[in-house]
């Protein structure tokens, strides 16, 4: 079973990861550290989606294989939820199995450029053993390797906040300068801001329909209808303020923040064991598979972000970073804005022109990009792999809905109550940082415009 396994992934994924880095590079103008870095998200798909199809349509097989020697998935296990709990810890040891790949990826990947291109079959197949190879294992271990995925993915959350902040903010500022552009050359920009109009009052519909759907299935107990209010009463003024001109951010910036943190209100709740507060709180299936979909969809979206952009997203955690998306911008264009929105003067200054056309043609810059051209700097090479790992513990809390190794839904007993509990409280957490920044963003655009 193993071998079949196996044997089926590898071919998989060297059909993938070649055809990620040939056609992609070319087809979408995708640099060789992009399509590599694509390459990568690849295994980690496929290794999950490897687990997934066997804990769910062949649990028994997998549990009551004997040929050679046996394989006991159901250590520890609630009888009634045995095949929830076989396939969580398939899930789990796929996770582990994914973070030892790139454990070793990102210490070797900064030494070697053709580690970090090139081995796919080695990669997935070393994933792929390993994954099998865990099947043996103790089911403790991966009790606690779950817990410790459970705080790793609190981690990526505030990651995954920052980068959703920094986006709002990226797309409002780029889409002002786009049209200013289009003004100056005397161009129609009815179409840019037509699209800003429907991008905003597209947020702010899925805000409007999230509440909704919270306050009907999800306000049973004070605390649940605590935190749908709160998330309420904090969009309604995140906007408000965003449209005042002391501030000056717009409106769609405050929409799909808005959004976002009805989102994250609602993904907190999810893991609340009080069924009065969480209408899946008892079900491991049904519409807890639905939420999984909404959840990894999101997911994946911010994933891609990230293989886009590369290292570029360090810019969130520096002080005097700027923007993601912005960084594509040269500095004057970007000043440009900022005169824009603060009534100065916007015509670029001599030294801003010719440092624009020094950068557009130096042949220093030519010769950097030609070296990064292959698949990334080291730096950047070991934080992609380092991400990774942030992201295969996650991905084994949104494809278990963050449960217990044991298989039982949140409301069974105390153990998976206080489990569901901390679940709860750390993507609630999460949230409130994620206000708490953009408040303070708020608040320094406020000082910048007095």
């Amino acid at each position: 079973m193993g071998s079949f396994v196996s044997c089926i992934a590898i071919n998989l994924c060297e059909c993938a990861a070649c055809t990620a880095c040939s056609c992609f590079s070319s087809l979408l103008n995708w640099s060789m550290s992009q399509a590599t870095r694509f390459s990568h998200l690849l295994i980690i798909l496929i290794t999950f989606t490897i687990a997934i199809v066997l804990g769910q349509s062949f649990p028994n097989d997998i549990n009551g294989y004997n040929e050679y020697t046996s394989i006991n998935l159901t250590n520890n296990c609630i009888d009634s939820y045995e095949n929830e709990c076989i396939y969580r810890q398939l899930i789990y040891r796929a996770s582990f199995s994914l973070v030892v790949l790139f454990i070793i990826l990102s210490i070797t990947s900064y030494y070697s450029d053709s580690i970090n291109k090139g081995f796919w079959v080695l990669k997935l197949g070393l994933t792929v053993s390993l994954f099998i190879g865990f099947w043996w294992a103790e089911n403790a271990f991966f009790s606690g390797w779950a817990e410790a995925a459970r705080i790793i993915s609190f981690f990526w959350l505030l990651g995954q906040s920052l980068l959703l902040l920094d986006f709002a903010h990226d797309i409002h500022d780029v889409m002002l300068l786009t049209a200013l552009e289009e003004e100056k050359e005397g161009n129609d920009t009815r179409h840019i801001y037509g699209t800003y109009l429907l991008m905003s009052i597209g947020s702010l519909t899925c805000a409007g329909v999230g509440l909704a759907y919270l306050f009907i299935d999800y306000t049973g107990c004070r605390l649940g209808m605590f935190f749908t209010v709160l998330t309420l009463l904090i969009g309604v003024i995140t906007t408000i303020v965003s449209l005042l001109n002391v501030v000056n951010k717009g409106l769609l910036t405050p929409c799909i923040m808005f959004g976002y943190s009805v989102f994250l209100c609602w993904y907190a709740l999810l893991s609340n064991p009080d069924e009065s507060c969480n209408p899946t709180a008892g079900d491991v299936n049904g519409t807890k598979n639905v939420a999984v979909v909404v959840i990894s969809i999101v997911s994946i979206i911010i994933l891609m972000y990230c293989v886009i952009n590369g290292t570029k997203i360090v810019q969130i955690f520096l002080p005097d970073g700027e923007g993601v998306i912005k960084s594509y911008n040269t500095n004057a264009k970007s000043k440009e804005l900022e005169n824009v929105l603060t009534g100065e003067d916007t015509k670029p200054t001599g030294v801003a022109s010719m440092n624009m056309t020094r950068d557009s043609n130096s042949p220093d810059n030519s010769e950097e990009s030609v070296e990064i051209k292959e698949s990334g700097t080291p730096n950047e090479r070991a934080f992609f792999h380092v991400l990774m790992i942030f992201v295969c513990s996650y991905g084994a809390m949104i494809l278990t809905s963050w449960g217990t190794t044991n298989g039982a839904p949140e409301n069974y007993n105390s153990y998976t109550q206080s489990k569901g509990n901390e679940s709860m409280w750390l993507k609630i957490v999460s949230q409130w940082f994620f206000l708490i920044l953009y408040f303070r963003i708020l608040q320094l655009a406020y000082q910048s415009n007095e």
